[in-house]
C-alpha cells in the first residue's frame, strides 16, 4: 500500500512502539512456543505489528477485551497532521466477519515520552466495511 504522505509511524523509518505504555497482548492457550519439542509459553502477537504495513489477514495485533491503547514513538520529531488505519479488506476474509478490526480511536501527541496523557488531535470512527485503508485529520496545534 502507497501512503501519499511520509509514514512516520513504521518501524523501518525508525519508529517503536513504547512497550510498557500498552494494552497487554492476547495471550491464548492455543498456540504455544516450542523449545526442543516442549511448551515453553503462549504464543503473543507483538503490538509492534502495527508499525509494519502489511495488513494481512492474522497479521494483527490482538489485544483482551474491546479497548485497549498503544504509545508510539515516531521516527524523528514530527507535528502530524493525518494518521492513516489501514485494516484487511472484508473481501480478504471471503466472507467472514471483520468485527474485530478497529472500530472508534482517539489520537493524542506529546513531545515527551513519559507524559502522562498527550494532547488530544481528534477521534475516529474507522468503518472497515466501507474502505480498508482510511486517513483521517487531525485537529492543528495552536501556536504557542
Amino acid at each position: 500500500m502507497q501512503v501519499p504522505m511520509p509514514d512516520y509511524a513504521l518501524k523501518s523509518a525508525g519508529a517503536a512502539v513504547i512497550q510498557s505504555r500498552n494494552s497487554p497482548s492476547l495471550r491464548t492457550a492455543k498456540a504455544k512456543v516450542f523449545w526442543y519439542s516442549l511448551p515453553v509459553m503462549d504464543y503473543m502477537r507483538s503490538p509492534e505489528l502495527i508499525l509494519e504495513p502489511d495488513n494481512h489477514p492474522g497479521n494483527c495485533w490482538p489485544f483482551p477485551g474491546s479497548q485497549g491503547h498503544v504509545f508510539i514513538k515516531l521516527s524523528m520529531l514530527a507535528i502530524p497532521r493525518a494518521v492513516t488505519m489501514a485494516h484487511v479488506s472484508g473481501t480478504a476474509f471471503h466472507g467472514e466477519s471483520i468485527s474485530g478490526a478497529p472500530k472508534d480511536f482517539a489520537v493524542y501527541g506529546s513531545k515527551e515520552e513519559h507524559k502522562e496523557q498527550g494532547t488530544f488531535r481528534g477521534q475516529f470512527t474507522f468503518l472497515a466495511t466501507r474502505n480498508p485503508s482510511q486517513t483521517f485529520q487531525l485537529k492543528c496545534l495552536e501556536a504557542p
